[in-house]
C-alpha cells in the first residue's frame, strides 16, 4: 500500500473514537497449527499444499475458508491464501470477513494480514453491553510488527455513535492515532460525532434530601384558612 500523502491528523477523533482500539484484527499466537478439510493435496518436497473447505485452528483463533493455498509448510517462514467465505474468528479482539485473505508468517508468527472484498469486513464486541465497533473497506492490511491498520478504498469505521469515512484511514495502534486522507482521488474526509446518552444511574438518580422540597407544615386543628 502507498504511504499515505497529506495526511490529516484528527486528535479530536482520536479520542471519540477511542473504542476502535478494542477493534484490532487479530493475530496468531505462537502454536502449532491444525487444519481440518474436505480434501487436500500436500507436496511435501515443495513445502506447498491445496485445502477446499479449510478450518485452520490456532489456539483460540480460528479461520474458515472455501479454499487455501499454503506456501511454506513446515518451514518457519510462509504464506496463506484463503479464497472465497473467509472468516476469521479470534475472540476477543474480534472478527474479519472478505472474499480473499494473505496471511504473512515469519519465523512461526503471523506478521501481515491482508483483506479484501466488496468490502472486508471486521467487528468487535466492546466491554459495554451493545458496544459494537465494526468497520469496512475494499482492503484492509494489519502491519503486525508496525503495529498500524491501513483501510484503503471506501474506508469506513463507526463505534456505534461517533464514526469517519474517508478513501484511506491509517489506524496507529501504539500511538492510538487515527490518520484520514484522500489519497489523491479527490473526496473528502467525513467526520460524524454523536451525542453522548446520559447513563440511567444519572438520568434516574433520586432527588437528595438536602435539595427536596419542603413539605408544607400541617394546620394547627380548629383554625380555618
Amino acid at each position: 500500500m502507498p504511504l499515505l500523502r497529506r495526511r490529516t491528523r484528527f486528535a479530536l477523533i482520536a479520542v471519540a473514537l477511542a473504542g476502535l482500539g478494542a477493534a484490532r484484527p487479530p493475530t496468531l499466537p505462537r502454536q502449532k497449527y491444525t487444519f481440518d478439510a474436505t480434501s487436500s493435496e500436500i507436496n511435501y518436497k515443495a513445502q506447498t499444499g491445496v485445502f477446499q473447505n479449510i478450518k485452520i485452528s490456532q489456539g483460540k483463533v480460528t479461520v474458515f475458508a472455501d479454499r487455501a493455498h499454503a506456501i511454506g509448510i513446515g518451514d518457519p517462514n510462509g504464506q496463506w491464501t484463503l479464497i472465497g467465505k473467509v472468516r476469521v474468528h479470534a475472540p476477543p479482539h474480534g472478527n474479519l470477513s472478505s472474499q480473499r485473505a494473505v496471511v504473512q508468517v515469519h519465523n512461526q508468527r503471523v506478521t501481515e494480514v491482508t483483506v479484501t472484498g466488496s468490502p472486508a469486513h471486521f467487528s468487535q464486541q466492546g466491554k459495554a453491553p451493545r458496544q459494537l465497533t465494526e468497520g469496512h473497506a475494499d482492503e484492509i492490511v494489519y502491519d503486525v510488527t508496525a503495529g498500524t491498520v491501513d483501510l484503503d478504498r471506501d474506508a469506513w469505521l463507526s463505534d456505534g455513535r461517533n464514526q469517519i469515512s474517508s478513501p484511506q484511514i491509517r489506524y496507529n495502534i501504539l500511538k492510538d492515532r487515527i490518520e484520514a486522507t484522500s489519497g489523491g482521488s479527490g473526496k473528502r474526509v467525513h467526520i460524524s460525532i454523536g451525542p453522548r446518552t446520559p447513563s440511567k444511574s444519572k438520568a434516574h438518580a433520586p432527588v437528595s434530601k438536602a435539595h427536596a422540597p419542603a413539605k408544607p407544615s400541617p394546620r394547627p386543628p380548629g383554625k380555618a384558612s
